[in-house]
This record gives structure tokens, C-alpha cells and sequence, in this order.
């Protein structure tokens, strides 16, 4: 009997990098300058002229995701990371401040600001709340919630007069002028301009103070004259020619930000940890500089897997996106990087399917459908990619779910959709035609978001639904669907609610017609759809919270599932699923079948399960954990 410890194989982590998480450039007041760049857990500072670099780890064990940094007039880096609001000379190396400052759940330093009293002002997500940093006291002050409903303080300001501002949106977007004297809050946008979008404010050079709010399409790098600009001074908004606005001290989109820039004959053109490289340009743009950005890092966290029709095991790592793929018959991995998923950036493949030797993936951001086919190398360069994008829908733009029709054509993917929305869409693509059918939520369930997929018996699609809005909206809805696509003329024809869950995260339709579902809170059912009645129910949370794509059916009806803390068989004849093995470390996501093998993410790592070995089968071996 082999012992289930040496079922179990780390194959290792398929993306050894990080991902910048944007970067400022400091200049202290002897004029010398340093390029702090971010990252999960750790920055880096950059000596452009001697080119030497060095890994600083954030206090206190602190490994989360930083949003945005800021450079203040004296040289100190600010950034936060989780509840954690962060404060670091770069000179001497040394964090001067360090402390927890947010709520639970929290993520402070959203944004930031610094007022010509040296105050750093700077604000949190989800609640829009604003904080205060007095360097000469090395104190922060906490002041309340800049507005009641929206969650995102994506852009801050300060003018010369003590009044704050702060862009906000992403349902409602609007424009808060606060007075930290004594916490007079205005909303400068109309309330019937209070559309999807955000507001956006910057500092110049000068310490003047602009933005907008006209549109709401969300993006950031539009040209100036598309938008209708207002300087902002003493809480008041006055119109201004967008001929008249000086730059922000932010330049770059996303992460790849960058505040301030250097003075000398060198400028900072991209810093980019996944590719380890920092780009300088000369300023009279006569030449270019790479400097080596060395680090160590545990490797991205890994996304949902896939068994393509190759008998191979593919998926991407999570900020930044690599993609990847392991061969079970020569015990291979190998990665081909960020550039190989066009538009992949800090997103990640989401879900998985195949038709014929097409393996189709659903991507985040965007919405992308990227279709690879199996039979050909990768290729990034020229036309045609492989993978390349077949269609974007940003009705999905977070990819959660996706199912091949047993009609051998068709691919179906589900998902949230952008900031500021409610209910995602549906999309129903023909992999040999290229015809694209997208069915918004109103089509399916009004304000939910199809996150999990199965067909049942005549080809009839069933879907499984969210009522959350990660995308900073308020939800519509307190409790998920269950619902039925009729595949001729793809209308909805029946719509459940078979348990009391805020989201249904898979669902299995087994040759009786049943529906075997989970949800977030780790509860198994069985839902008879022809009776319309739930015929079982079981909580699983012993077992642990549910990975992204937690199940996998094979074509000989063999259906496999996991858990955080769990490896489990679902038997289509019974009601209760089998438990196989407790994974050594928890699990993270799912979930592949290939070569005999059970192939799971657990954190930055790819791991694996051996089903059966020796003829006997891994439940055997479970009681020797």
C-alpha cells in the first residue's frame, strides 16, 4: 500500500516572479535620487547611477498587495499594503513608520496626497476613508468616510488652501473636497452627473490642483481635450481650457505608475519586476539604459488549471500573468512568460475548456476569449498568435466560469463585469464559425453574474449565479439562482433558488438529471430540477472554502473536486461526495486531470495527486494520513 504523503508532488512554482505594483522616484534634499519600486511584500530602491539594487521586505512578516506609492517633497517613499500604512527612506534604507492602521479587511494607501504643510494625506478601500500622516510627529490621524456608498479613493489632492480632494467612484463617481480643520465634506459633482465611472484629480508640479468628471468610461489614458477640466481651490470646482492643465506627477497607467521622475540626464520609462528590468531613457532620448532588477521572491500566485486535449496541464500565474504548461509523460514545466497571453498584464486565464484541439481560455481584464491551438508552438510575435483573442466582451470582464457544448462547436463563458456594474454577462462562441453571441444579466438573471456552468440532458445548459459586485458596486440582490438555458433560441426557461448562499460556485449535472452544486460557504446539494426540490444537503465547511474551478468531470464520467483542505470524488449515483486525501498544503485552485494524476495550485506552487497507483485507488491510501 503506498502511503498517501508520496501520492502527493510538488512540481514546483511555474512563475518565479512578481509583479510591479508601481514605483516613485525620490530625491532627498541633497538632490540625490533613488527609483523605489513595489511588490507583494517587499520594494526595491535603485541607485540609477551606480546601478545597485536592494530588497527591502515590509516590517512585521507584511505580504500583501500594495495599490499606489507616493514620493514626498523630502525624499520619503509612502506606500501601504493591506491595513499596514507604510512610511521608508530610501537613502538610508530604514522604515521610519510602520503601523496598522485600517479596519479589517481594509486596504489603506489607495491613494495619496501631500499638503504644503508636509502632511501626508492618503485613503482606504473599501470604505473611502481618509487618514493623515504627520512626519515630524510620525503620527496618523484618522478621519472618517468620504462618502457613504462608493468604495474606490482612487485619486487624492491637496491645495494650498488645506482643502483635500479625492477622486471616487466606481458606481457613483464623484468628487470630495475636504477640510481636515474641521471636516466640512462637499460633493463637488452634481448628483444627477453622479453616473458609472470616477472621479479623477491630480497635483502639478506647482502644487495646483485638477481634474474631471465628464466621462465614465473608466479610462484613465485618454487624451486631455476629452474631458471637461476644473482646478480646484478652497473646496471649490472653476472650469478650465484643458490647454491650461499641467501634467500630473503620475505618469504610466495601472500598475506601472510612476510618481515623480528623475532630474538628470536619465528618464524612468518603464520598471517592470515580472521581466526584471528597469528602463531608462536619456533625456534627449539619444539613448537607452536597462538596469538589472535583482530579487527573490516565493513566485505568483497560481489561477485555475486546465487539461488540454494534448494530455497536457496548462494555466497562468496571477500578477503577474505567466503562462504555462506541464507534461505529465516527460515530467516537464515550462513557462513562456508574460508576453505570450496578449493583454495579459497582472490579469490571469480564468477558465478553461476544449473543442476539438482548440483550447479556449476566458481572461481577467477584459473579458478576452483566447483560443490555443494545441497542436502548434506558442508564438507571441506576428500573425497569427497562438493563443490568440477570438473576442472581448466587457460584460464579462471577470471571468469566472466556462463549459464546451457537447455540440462541438460552441464555448460558454460567464463572469462579473466592469467597475461600477451590476450583473455580468454571458458569452456563446462558435470556435469554428467565430459567430459570437453575447447575453447580458437581463437576459439571464437580472443584477446576478453567471460564475459556474454544466449541460444537462438535451443539450440544456445549467448555470450557477453570484449576487457580488467586485467591482466596487452595490449589489441588487442577497441570494444566488440556479437557472436552466434552453439551448435552442439560448433562453432562460426556468430560474431557482435552491439554497440560502450569496453565490453558487460550481454545479455538475449527472446522467439522472440532478444537479450536483456547491456553494461559497462550502455546502454540497442536489437539486432534482424536474421536481424542483433539493434532495440533499451537506456542509463541507470541515473540508474548507472552495478554490476557483473546483471541479472537473472526464469523459468516462468520472467527476473530481477539492476543497481547500480536501481532495474528493463525486459519485453521480449518490449524495454525498467521497473525501480522497487532505492536501499537505491547503489548496488554492483547480483543477486538472492528466496523466493519472490529480494537478492542483497551492499558493505559487503547481502540486498534484497520484488517483490511482499500484492498482490501488488513492481512497485507500487516505487513512494512513
Amino acid at each position: 500500500m503506498v502511503r498517501m504523503r508520496q501520492q502527493f508532488t510538488d512540481h514546483g512554482v511555474p512563475a518565479p516572479a512578481v509583479e510591479s505594483r508601481t514605483a516613485a522616484v525620490c530625491r532627498n534634499l541633497d538632490g540625490d535620487e533613488r527609483v523605489v519600486v513595489l511588490a507583494r511584500g517587499f520594494l526595491l530602491v535603485v541607485d540609477p547611477a551606480t546601478e545597485r539594487c536592494a530588497q527591502v521586505p515590509f516590517p512585521n512578516g507584511n505580504e500583501e498587495y500594495p495599490y499606489i506609492c507616493f514620493a514626498g517633497s523630502d525624499g520619503t517613499f509612502y506606500t501601504g499594503a493591506g491595513t499596514q500604512f507604510l512610511a521608508f527612506d530610501p537613502f538610508e534604507g530604514m522604515f521610519l513608520h510602520a503601523e496598522d492602521v485600517g479596519a479589517a479587511g481594509e486596504l489603506v494607501g489607495f491613494s495619496f496626497a501631500e499638503s504644503a504643510d508636509g502632511t501626508i494625506y492618503f485613503a482606504a478601500y473599501p470604505h473611502c476613508r481618509l487618514f493623515a500622516y504627520h512626519p515630524s510627529e510620525r503620527r496618523v490621524a484618522k478621519f472618517g468616510s468620504l462618502d457613504k456608498t462608493e468604495k474606490y479613493p482612487s485619486h487624492l489632492a491637496a491645495d494650498a488652501e488645506g482643502w483635500v480632494y479625492a477622486g471616487i467612484g466606481t458606481e457613483r463617481k464623484g468628487i470630495v473636497a475636504y477640510r481636515p480643520a474641521d471636516g466640512l465634506a462637499v460633493q463637488l459633482v452634481p448628483e444627477d452627473e453622479r453616473t458609472r465611472g470616477m472621479g479623477v484629480v491630480h497635483a502639478s508640479a506647482d502644487g495646483a490642483v485638477f481634474g474631471h468628471w465628464a466621462f465614465s468610461d473608466l479610462r484613465e489614458e485618454e487624451t486631455p481635450e476629452r474631458y471637461r477640466w476644473m482646478r480646484f481651490q478652497g473646496g471649490r470646482a472653476v472650469p478650465v481650457d484643458w490647454r491650461d492643465v499641467p501634467p500630473s506627477l503620475y505618469s504610466g497607467a495601472a500598475f506601472f505608475r510612476l510618481h515623480r521622475q528623475l532630474s538628470g540626464a536619465w528618464r524612468v520609462e518603464k520598471h517592470d519586476l515580472a521581466e526584471r528590468e528597469l528602463t531608462l531613457r536619456a533625456a534627449d532620448g539619444a539613448g537607452v539604459r536597462t538596469i538589472p532588477l535583482r530579487y527573490e521572491c516565493g513566485g505568483a500566485q497560481l489561477s485555475p488549471l486546465a487539461a488540454g486535449p494534448d494530455g497536457r496541464v496548462y494555466g497562468t500565474s496571477n500578477h503577474p500573468l505567466h503562462f504555462f504548461r506541464y507534461d505529465p509523460a516527460e515530467e516537464r514545466l515550462r513557462s513562456f512568460g508574460g508576453k505570450a497571453i496578449q493583454f495579459g498584464g497582472g490579469g490571469n486565464l480564468c477558465a478553461y475548456a476544449s473543442v476539438g484541439p482548440v483550447l479556449a481560455g476566458a481572461a481577467y481584464p477584459g473579458g478576452h476569449l483566447h483560443l490555443f491551438d494545441t497542436r502548434l508552438p506558442v508564438s507571441e510575435e506576428g500573425e497569427p498568435r497562438n493563443p490568440r483573442i477570438a473576442v472581448s466582451h466587457k460584460e464579462v470582464h471577470r471571468p469566472r466560469c466556462m463549459l464546451a457544448h457537447s455540440d462541438g462547436e460552441h464555448v460558454l463563458y460567464g463572469g462579473y463585469p466592469g467597475y461600477g456594474a451590476v450583473g455580468g454577462g454571458l458569452c456563446v462562441y462558435n470556435v469554428a464559425t467565430g459567430v459570437d453571441t453575447l447575453l447580458t444579466h437581463e437576459r439571464i438573471v437580472p443584477y446576478q453574474s453567471t460564475i459556474c456552468l454544466a449541460e444537462g440532458k438535451g443539450g440544456a445548459v445549467f448555470g450557477g449565479t453570484s449576487v457580488e459586485t467586485p467591482g466596487g458596486a452595490e449589489p441588487r440582490e442577497t441570494r444566488a439562482k440556479l437557472y436552466r438555458l434552453r439551448w435552442d433560441g439560448l433562453t432562460v426557461d426556468r430560474v431557482w433558488s435552491p439554497v440560502e448562499a450569496r453565490e453558487i460556485v460550481w454545479v455538475y449535472a449527472d446522467r439522472l438529471g440532478r444537479i450536483h452544486g456547491m456553494t461559497s460557504g462550502s455546502s454540497y446539494f442536489v437539486f432534482d430540477p424536474d421536481a424542483e426540490t433539493v434532495v440533499a444537503e451537506t456542509d463541507l465547511s470541515a473540508w474548507g472554502t472552495p478554490v476557483r474551478v473546483g471541479l472537473t468531470a472526464l469523459e468516462d464520467g468520472l467527476v473530481y473536486g477539492a476543497l481547500s483542505r480536501a481532495l474528493f470524488r463525486l459519485d453521480p449515483d449518490s449524495d454525498a461526495p467521497v473525501k480522497l486525501a487532505e492536501p499537505p498544503v491547503p489548496a488554492t485552485s483547480g483543477l486538472a486531470v492528466a496523466g493519472g494524476r490529480l494537478f492542483f495550485g497551492a499558493g505559487s506552487h503547481l502540486w498534484s495527486f497520484a488517483l490511482e497507483r499500484d492498482g490501488e485507488v488513492s481512497e485507500e491510501g487516505s487513512r494512513e494520513i
